[in-house]
């Protein structure tokens, strides 16, 4: 289990994330969020600063884009009535691994849209997005004027930075700490996730009697919503050849997407595999048992498709080998042809010279009686 930053560790994610914040254009609004726990583990709800959202927020509840260091968008629900974000934002947090003490900058660059920048507590290496930034504002800029000559300032309080951090937190030698009991707590039950969403339970495999009773968990989060209809059937199919998720055993933690590209290459092999003639090559049967064997190790049980790769490597190799070995035996055959013809063309000439002593004899013996007759009756 991750053991809870302390404070001094999530202070400093703040700092750095001070310095991103001040990088920013000034004309663009933003502000600072440091990560709580309701924020990464348990509602997901995410509550912004009141004072940003009456200037810059929606006045009524509206979708609202995070666009993350990879330009990849994710929709979120704004509630103006909590002044805070709902469904959606539990899918940016578990695709970006978001941790307590994590600290981000939301910056607003269009209408209902932020760019988002992540600072992570676990390290002042794993500032995604925000690090570059840092990298590439040359010295003599604001950042360097405001940022790079106060890394070793105390923060002075919560309200200095605009990150709506709950009431109760309070500051000791000038570091700020955390208190878990955020107001933020109070939204327990806000939706969550319209796309991705959390699974109360998971059937077991024998409990499903179609693909109307299936669903795709990985880590209680339920990804249907990820997966092509036609590939949620074509995976079930396989999963109930096996009679059993081939998924449940994929490591905990890992990331949406690589779990869900993992189901939809899996499938593709399988159709690919059913597909395959016997003039498939060796390359593409070694290239999906290595893509297989890949999955396996991360907990797909993919063991099946790879038993079935086997045997066609198997088939094809004996095939194989008794074609080479049937050539061979053609080779020999031709060769005693190419001798058998030659003693046979000797022999036709042969009877051709028997048969001109044949006639030469022939011709011979009509004149044998004559002269025997002339023989027997000359004189004494």
């Amino acid at each position: 289990m991750t053991q809870a930053p302390d404070s001094k560790a999530k202070s400093a994610a703040i700092e750095r994330a001070n310095e991103v914040q001040a990088s920013l254009p000034s004309e663009l609004p933003s502000f600072v969020k440091s990560m709580l726990p309701s924020h990464v583990v348990r509602c997901f709800w995410l509550g912004l600063p009141k004072k940003f959202c009456d200037a810059h927020m929606p006045k009524q509840d509206e979708t609202v884009v995070l666009l993350d260091e990879n330009d990849q968008e994710f929709n979120t629900k704004f509630l103006v009535d909590k002044t805070g974000l709902s469904g959606g934002w539990r899918g940016f947090s578990i695709a970006h691994n978001l941790l307590e003490g994590d600290a981000l900058v939301f910056q607003l660059v269009d209408r209902w849209k932020f760019k988002v920048y992540i600072i992570r507590v676990n390290g002042v290496n794993e500032i995604d997005g925000a690090l570059a930034l840092l990298n590439l504002v040359p010295c003599g800029t604001n950042l360097c004027q405001r940022g790079i000559k106060n890394v070793s300032k105390k923060i002075e309080s919560a309200e200095e930075m605009d990150i709506d951090l709950p009431k109760q937190n309070t500051q000791e030698n000038g570091l700020v700490v955390f208190d878990e009991s955020s107001e933020d707590n109070y939204y327990a039950d806000s939706p969550v996730s319209e796309g991705l969403r959390f699974s109360e339970c998971v059937l077991e495999f024998k409990e499903i009697k179609n693909i109307d009773d299936f669903s795709i968990v990985v880590d209680n989060l339920v990804i249907d919503s990820e997966i092509p209809k036609h590939f949620q059937i074509k995976y079930y199919d396989l999963c109930h050849s096996q009679k059993t998720y081939l998924h449940q055993n994929l490591l905990k933690g890992l990331n949406v997407k690589l779990a869900v590209g993992i189901i939809l290459e899996t499938v593709t092999i399988a159709d690919a595999i059913r597909a395959c003639k016997v003039g498939v090559t060796h390359d593409d049967l070694d290239t999906w048992d290595k893509t297989l064997k890949a999955f396996e190790e991360v907990g797909m049980e993919v063991g099946f498709l790879r038993g079935r790769i086997s045997k066609l490597v198997g088939l094809l190799f004996d095939s194989n080998k008794l074609l080479e070995a049937k050539k061979i035996e053609q080779v020999k055959a031709e060769d005693e042809m190419r001798i058998i013809s030659e003693k046979l063309c000797g022999i036709k000439d042969v009877i051709k010279n028997l048969d001109v002593e044949i006639e030469t004899l022939k011709l011979t013996g009509k004149n044998l009686e004559s002269v025997f007759c002339k023989e027997a009756n000359a004189p004494w």
